[in-house]
């Protein structure tokens, strides 16, 4: 009885465990928003740290210049922003459920790499909600790593 107690606890050893999920390495990650086919905001961080993050001044309904800051959060911020996407990198390349839609919300694409999907801040599916928290969660982090940042361009908005 003992032999074989053994035996199935060293065969349990040996089989195979399951691997922790691997994301391969990306370059950048980006994403735009926007209203009513005006741009809101617009940003892009790339593997090191290193960023752009471009808001519509004053703000998005009456803006007169898209204004660019830079900001640099190292690798760590880089992951932190991965990390907040998450869901929505898992999804992309394909179509986010939507389900009831409130109109007049915020809209975009976040790009991981050549990767994208398409989002509607609208979407009411329970499917998207953490995709769409994390979208949020990632835009209020690269804005406020921006704020008070040297403006690195700034670019005027014809009126519509």
């Amino acid at each position: 009885m003992r032999l074989l107690l053994a035996s199935v606890l060293l065969l349990a050893g040996c089989a195979p465990q399951p691997r922790p999920e691997t994301r391969p390495a990306l370059s950048s990650i980006s994403m735009d928003r926007n209203s009513w086919g005006r741009p809101v905001s617009r940003w892009s961080i790339a593997a090191d740290g290193t960023g752009r993050y471009t808001v519509a001044e004053p703000d998005p309904w009456t803006p007169r210049q898209l204004v660019t800051r830079g900001f640099s959060v190292g690798r760590a911020g880089f992951a932190e922003i991965r990390a907040l996407l998450a869901r929505g990198e898992a999804h992309a390349g394909g179509i986010l459920e939507c389900g009831e839609r409130i109109t007049d919300q915020y809209y975009g694409t976040a790009r991981w790499d050549g990767a994208r999907l398409n989002y509607d801040m609208g979407c009411q599916a329970p499917a998207t909600e953490e995709v769409l928290k994390g979208i949020t969660a990632a835009e209020r982090k690269v804005a406020a790593w921006a704020a008070g940042q040297p403006i690195l361009e700034t670019q005027k908005v014809e009126s519509q």
